[in-house]
């Protein structure tokens, strides 16, 4: 009798044990587990960094049509933004934006440009821009003061010639096409107002202007990719 009396008790020892056991099991566990996801898991400022480039920054249509090599154009009445990806070194770009005295040569309708003073970052510089609308030929010239930070912005503003106002800048921001690499590319942005003479009709300079803004850019990226 002794013998199965004891039987129950050594029962209910046995489960307290295997209860304590699974006790200690399942919050051991759940501290593993808490510790695989808080390592597994990046913090939102690592995310956000990765893909916080000037590029990743824009809107996603933006972004897009740059990354399938387009020019992104938006702003109106004079007041405009364009910008261009190219795969380059800033070196190259830089050299590019400020070959003064050549532009006429591969961006369409400016027929001059030249250096008329030059003191170290600051510069003087004429252009002459010759376009045919219908079957009139329309000319006008900017004498611009340039002001350059290098490899990196060129600030500009009109001091004589046939518009009321021309302002603005030309800047450089390096970009990688992978996140946490090294810069491969160079996204090019033109910031401008320009704003016609009181004999030029405006929303004719408007959309001549802002149609040239495309040109303009699609022809600097091709002469920095022929330069190499």
């Amino acid at each position: 009798m002794t013998k199965y009396s004891s039987y129950p008790n050594s029962m209910q020892s046995s489960q307290n044990l295997v209860s304590k056991f699974m006790t200690k099991f399942s919050t051991g566990s759940a501290v593993v587990m808490a510790i695989a996801i808080a390592c597994c898991t990046p913090t939102m400022p690592v995310r956000a960094a990765l893909f916080d480039g000037p590029v990743d920054r824009l809107p996603a249509i933006e972004r897009d049509s740059l990354r399938n090599g387009q020019t992104v154009v938006t702003g109106e009445k004079g007041k405009y933004v364009a910008k261009v990806l190219v795969t380059a070194s800033p070196d190259a770009v830089w050299r590019v934006l400020t070959d003064y005295a050549n532009l006429s040569k591969f961006i369409p309708n400016m027929t001059s440009s030249k250096v008329l003073e030059s003191y170290g970052n600051r510069k003087v510089i004429e252009q002459v821009d010759t376009r045919q609308v219908f079957i009139v030929s329309i000319v006008s010239r900017t004498k611009l003061a340039i002001e350059e930070t290098d490899r990196k912005q060129i600030d500009f503003h009109l001091i004589d010639g046939d518009l009321s106002k021309m302002e603005g800048y030309w800047k450089m921001e390096p970009v990688s096409s992978v996140p946490n690499r090294p810069a491969n590319q160079v996204l090019i942005t033109y910031t401008v107002n320009a704003q016609p003479s009181d004999s030029t009709p405006a929303d004719a300079f408007y959309g001549i202007f802002k149609d040239a803004l495309n040109d303009t850019l699609q022809a600097i990226k091709n002469e920095i990719k022929s330069r190499g």
